[in-house]
């Protein structure tokens, strides 16, 4: 019985997510969010800006979430947390809570971001089913939205063409800070002094 309302309550849930507007589309910029993680330390998306973010959104009664979680495991083992970041975001925070996150992460092993959707950022991202996948650019662009399951074959493709995209930009030349400029500046007006004391002396006419 406990796990029929479960059930229907989650169904309910996505129904309500399902007339909400469309949402944030592949293409658009990622909407930004602070939310805090199983373990009460506070995140921002934009934190993560220069790294590629796998953001999924999900919950523990659905059916295919399980799973899905065994797909991350094996994409979370194949990137550096400097490449890829993962957040799994739970869209039943009633049920969901640090507790019961804290099981699920330790039962499939995730070492990465799990959070509760206390705010309604599924409602921004328009994720109207469980489990939704985006993949976000180092830019915070979504480039691809994956609702429903989806393999780790699927994901990995275009997980390496945007961390090769932005390893092929032209790295920027850095210019030197204003702290340094300043020094430069006052060596050269220093040496210039020194330069005209020195031509002045030479050119005084000597007394006898």
């Amino acid at each position: 019985m406990v796990m029929l309302m479960r059930a229907l309550h989650l169904a309910l849930l996505m129904m309500l997510v399902s007339f909400a507007v469309n949402g944030a589309q592949a293409g658009g910029e990622a909407p930004d969010f602070q939310l805090k993680d199983i373990h009460g330390k506070v995140f921002r998306l934009s934190d993560f800006r220069g790294k590629v973010v796998l953001l999924e959104f999900f919950a523990t009664s659905c059916g295919p979430c399980v799973p899905q979680m065994d797909e991350l495991r094996g994409i979370r083992a194949a990137y550096s947390e400097e490449q890829l970041k993962i957040i799994s975001i739970s869209i039943d925070p009633q049920v969901d809570t640090d507790e019961v996150l804290g099981d699920l992460a330790r039962n499939v092993s995730a070492t990465w971001i799990l959070a509760r959707d206390t705010i309604d950022v599924r409602d921004e991202y328009g994720a109207g089913i469980a489990p939704t996948i985006y993949l976000i650019d180092q830019k915070g662009t979504i480039r691809y939205r994956s609702p429903g399951l989806t393999k780790t074959e699927a994901l990995t493709p275009n997980i390496d063409e945007l961390i090769s995209e932005f390893r092929s930009q032209p790295a920027s030349i850095s210019n030197p800070d204003s702290g340094s400029l300043e020094i430069i500046l006052l060596l050269a007006i220093a040496a210039l002094v020194v330069v005209g004391i020195f031509a002045l002396r030479r050119r005084k006419p000597s007394r006898k």
